[in-house]
């Protein structure tokens, strides 16, 4: 029997010799079939980390960009001078400037990745894709409701003109296991409740198995988490590993609503799920 195997390679928190944390979000899944690189972090530290733990990111034959932003995107040249045939699969919509207030946090460099030679690398998604079988990107993140929705202060620049930022950009991955359907989320911008009945929609006789990623919660007031915790309540056989824009405190509290089955994905981690 194989197991899925997920490390985080880049987060906000590090436990572990030798390694380094940042702000930022970068994940490795491997199965018996391909390896995937979820995000790339804000800069090049998830490969030294990957070096440090013995992962091999030239073996990488999938790389998913779950959004835009600089932390999450930000180690991708990198990645393309390291890793020569991963897929990189995203919407077209990540190369749209973005940014937060007077800083631009959107993908550098656009240039150079739009080159001949890195363009003809990105598989840019508009449907649910089955990238291999059990590995599923969604792209379609359906809004129930704006209450758990974080959009403030990001704007794009669409029409040479600034807008507000709605995260047309933002998708996740799904893994369906013997177990249930394993989430990768990185941000959740969308709003991580919204992403899960998204895919329990799609896989509605699938039990929600593992969720990993950031909430986007870090300044929200209490009663965005305590939604959340009530959404997660539904779900008790669900793990729950939060990370990156969190937020301790908000952790904290998701804690004491949830209990064991959530936990914190640091930098260094390795979670084994049975395919």
């Amino acid at each position: 029997m194989k197991n899925i195997r997920i490390v985080t390679l880049a987060e906000n928190c590090v436990y572990g010799k030798h390694l380094q944390g940042e702000h930022g979000l970068s994940i490795y899944i491997e199965t018996a079939q391909n390896k995937i690189l979820f995000d790339t972090g804000a800069s090049d530290l998830f490969i030294r980390n990957a070096e440090q733990l013995g992962i091999d990111l030239k073996q990488i034959d999938y790389l998913i960009l779950s959004h835009g932003h600089n932390d999450h995107t930000g180690g991708l040249l990198p990645f393309i001078k390291l890793n020569s045939k991963a897929r990189i699969v995203c919407k077209k919509e990540i190369f749209t400037p973005k940014y937060k207030g007077d800083r631009e946090n959107g993908l550098f460099q656009t240039d150079i990745l739009l080159n001949p030679t890195n363009a003809s690398r990105f598989q840019t998604i508009t449907e649910n894709t089955e990238i291999f079988p059990g590995a599923y990107v969604i792209p379609h993140l359906t809004i129930y409701n704006n209450e758990d929705t974080h959009f403030d202060h990001f704007e794009i620049i669409k029409d040479n003109r600034r807008i507000p930022d709605c995260f047309e950009d933002e998708l996740s991955l799904v893994l369906t296991t013997r177990q249930g359907i394993v989430v990768l989320s990185a941000c959740s911008h969308r709003g991580i409740t919204n992403i899960i009945r998204t895919i329990l929609n799609l896989w509605p006789n699938i039990p929600l198995y593992y969720v990993l990623g950031g909430f986007h919660i870090h300044k929200a007031p209490e009663s965005k988490t305590n939604f959340i915790g009530n959404f997660f309540s539904q779900y008790p056989n669900c793990h729950i590993g939060i990370c990156h824009c969190t937020g301790v405190d908000q952790y904290a509290i998701l804690k004491a609503q949830l209990g064991n089955r959530l936990f914190y994905n640091f930098c260094g981690m390795e979670i084994n799920i049975p395919e």
